[in-house]
């Protein structure tokens, strides 16, 4: 099958700038902006520093674990019953994390793009679409990344460029006008989005070499990058005030993109980047669920893939959790994620000690 297939360190860059890209720009930024304004993004540049030394834990733990598979080693490391509340716990993870990113781009294409298509429509058709891009493997995780992810690139340096004429970097400045707490609320925000990179646990045993500690800085620093670029660029071309009140202040810059005075309205470009990253992340998520589950036939995996992706599309439509992720999004989010994946983290880092310990005891 395609899942045994092995993946380059330049697939996993691939795989993680759209994966993890794509909550940086629709869910972190608007957030940035509205907890610190215009200190936004030197807390971001300081989340950024600290979090080249927070990675090394990641690194530690993919060298303690062999990078063997992150579910095969709690499971034999501390038996079957610990192996399956660790897959349980990372199962309900990526199910809530990919009905976060399904509600909030099934919202963002049918408010701006496509008014009169049923919810349940949009929804259901990109959920079919990544879980047949997942039941094929991480390898087309992998490919499809490879295709999607340069013209993505491409397309953020055009609107970046093009909006040029309407920046003004002198709004940037002055920073902590209301003192220091806006930038420290800010560092909460981009650390939660951040803390993200621990998915390279659960695909180190797909690498086809072992991962370095500067090849995961590097990925952690274009994962910041990614997030400050239209930060910065957001309260340069809008003012700190507008940005704050902004949904999505990264799609809002290509609304001000004219090429000549012949061609205007290239927002649908915009519509490319966000499906492509949603479509990466969906996947990705419901690959490494399956992956925690040892299935015997194709089809069952096939089925449980079906399942669970149905599942969380369908949910993600109900009034009252549609409201509750809304309110998720724009409130708990960072915070939320910030405490719990610093905390699985370090529980898979005190578990890969304990275990060498007790092996070198």
């Amino acid at each position: 099958m395609a899942t045994t297939k092995k993946i380059s360190l330049i697939d996993v860059y691939f795989i993680m700038l759209l994966s993890l890209g794509i909550t940086n720009h629709v869910v972190l930024i608007p957030l940035l902006l509205q907890k610190a304004g215009r200190d936004a993004w030197m807390g971001t540049l300081l989340t950024m520093i600290l979090h080249i030394g927070w990675v090394y834990i990641l690194f530690f733990i993919m060298k303690r674990t062999r990078q063997q598979s992150i579910f095969a080693w709690f499971k034999d490391s501390f038996g079957p019953v610990i192996g399956w509340i660790f897959v349980s716990l990372t199962t309900l993870y990526f199910f809530w994390m990919t009905m976060v990113i399904i509600r909030e781009t099934t919202t963002w294409i049918r408010v701006t793009y496509l008014p009169s298509t049923p919810k349940t429509v949009i929804s259901l058709t990109i959920m079919l679409l990544c879980v047949y891009v997942a039941n094929n493997g991480i390898r087309s995780i992998a490919i499809i990344s490879g295709i999607l992810l340069p013209i993505v690139w491409i397309l953020g340096h055009f609107v970046a460029v093009s909006n040029l004429q309407y920046k003004d970097y002198s709004l940037l400045t002055p920073l902590f006008v209301d003192g220091y707490t806006p930038m420290l609320k800010s560092m909460l925000v981009a650390g939660g989005g951040f803390m993200e990179m621990i998915v390279l646990i659960y695909l180190q045993h797909h690498m086809k070499r072992k991962m370095k500690y500067l090849s995961i800085v590097i990925l952690s620093i274009l994962l910041g990058g990614l997030t400050l670029g239209p930060l910065m660029g957001a309260i340069a071309a809008f003012g700190p005030v507008p940005a704050m009140e902004s949904r999505y202040p990264a799609y809002e810059q290509w609304m001000l993109v004219t090429i000549t005075k012949y061609i205007t309205h290239v927002d649908f470009l915009a519509l490319y980047q966000w499906i492509s990253g949603t479509l990466i992340r969906i996947s990705l998520f419901l690959f490494i669920m399956a992956d925690g589950i040892p299935f015997k036939k194709p089809k069952r995996r096939l089925w449980y893939l079906l399942g669970v992706g149905v599942a969380t599309s369908i949910i993600s439509m109900i009034p009252v959790i549609d409201r509750q992720i809304e309110l998720f999004v724009l409130g708990k989010y960072s915070p939320s994620y910030l405490v719990f994946l610093s905390a699985l983290t370090l529980l898979i880092a005190i578990a890969v000690t304990f275990r060498a310990n007790t092996k070198g005891g």
